[in-house]
């Protein structure tokens, strides 16, 4: 699931850059109602594109990275597991201790 990880973090780091640029713009607080009146719809556009942009660059290298059905090989390993097929010898031992209760 990339639009996961392209999602959670973009919404960091753009509250990360917002923490960071927010204090460095108090100077621009009592200009507060003429930015907003007159710049409200090109600061929200350049925003929202540079917002999907970086969801965009993140969502392309976490398909890169191998993210992209991370799910599935999940599930695939997880109905392996159940059914007795271990990937890992060592992984099937430990399973099959913690089934029988010896989690020791």
């Amino acid at each position: 699931m990339p639009w996961r990880v392209a999602t959670g973090l973009s919404l960091t780091l753009w509250a990360l850059a917002f923490l960071l640029v927010g204090e460095r713009l108090e100077y621009l607080a009592p200009y507060r109602g003429v930015l907003v009146e007159r710049y409200a719809w090109t600061v929200s556009l350049h925003l929202t594109a540079a917002a999907a942009g970086l969801f965009v660059l993140l969502y392309w290298l976490a398909r890169r990275a191998g993210l992209g059905d991370v799910g599935g090989k999940l599930k695939l390993m997880d109905k392996r597991l159940a059914a007795g097929e271990a990937h890992d010898a060592e992984l099937g031992r430990r399973l099959e201790r913690e089934r029988e209760g010896d989690l020791g």
